[in-house]
């Protein structure tokens, strides 16, 4: 399926019982970008079509997706996984479904965006540069995708979270937080065979190393508002501490 915003547009700048509260934000800094304070100075936008014969910037997309990836889900895949290709990439941009966040002509973040209903669009692949931490990479991209449904009439956004089934992932869960924080509801869940790909990956499931659910969790684009401004303790908890998960999945 295609985005649905022409190329150009631009903005600047009940829980699945196994899935636990937050147990190491240090990865997720990682993920994200950071303990997020939005600067002025992030543009994003829908990369142009054309940008998907770019063997440059495909592979340095490629590699930040691969990179962040690899922490954000160590320990839920085998040993030398990766969680794309360039092949992979190349075809997503030229369908119109990946933007960039930039930071002074830098592309320092991702994300992509597609429409998988009438109503309803879907983004993934989030990634954020691990050097530029603190400055809501992740959140502009997020808040990107979500204007990207309202200017185009649709009432939904989707995200899909893989989760282990039988132990608490630190990564996972702050990011199960920090999408609820901003009005994702889990709605659903789909288990893993192991002869399916999962989402839009290449790879099988087999490749996992633990067993898996794909948490379904959609926002009501009518009801939720950009939710930027408003103070969000969470984010800002000092990277050292601990919280007890209260709501352990096993």
């Amino acid at each position: 399926m295609t985005a649905y915003l022409p190329s150009g547009v631009k903005r600047n700048a009940p829980a699945h019982e196994r899935n636990s509260a937050l147990s190491d934000p240090l990865l997720a800094i990682h993920f994200l970008g950071g303990f997020e304070m939005r600067p002025p100075d992030i543009e994003t936008d829908l990369l142009p079509v054309e940008a998907g014969a770019d063997r440059r910037l495909v592979g340095d997309l490629t590699a930040l997706i691969n990179d962040v990836h690899a922490v954000e889900e160590r320990g839920l895949w085998a040993e030398g996984t990766v969680r794309t290709t360039t092949a992979e990439i190349a075809g997503m941009i030229s369908a119109g479904e990946i933007a960039v966040a930039r930071m002074d002509g830098r592309v320092v973040g991702c994300v992509r965006v597609r429409r998988i209903s009438r109503e309803t669009a879907e983004f993934g692949m989030l990634a954020a540069s691990a050097d530029h931490r603190g400055v809501g990479v992740g959140r502009d991209l997020v808040a990107f995708a979500e204007d990207l449904g309202r200017r185009n009439g649709l009432t939904e956004m989707g995200v899909e979270l893989l989760v282990p089934w039988a132990w608490s992932h630190p990564s996972k869960d702050f990011l199960f937080d920090w999408y609820t924080r901003r009005g994702y509801r889990e709605v659903g869940y789909r288990e893993i065979a192991t002869d399916t790909p999962v989402a839009s990956r290449s790879h099988p499931a087999s490749l996992l190393a633990t067993p898996c659910d794909v948490l379904i969790l959609r926002k009501d684009l009518r009801k939720h508002r950009d939710l930027r401004e408003r103070p969000d303790p969470g984010e800002r908890r000092d990277p050292g501490e601990r919280r007890d998960p209260g709501r352990a999945r096993v």
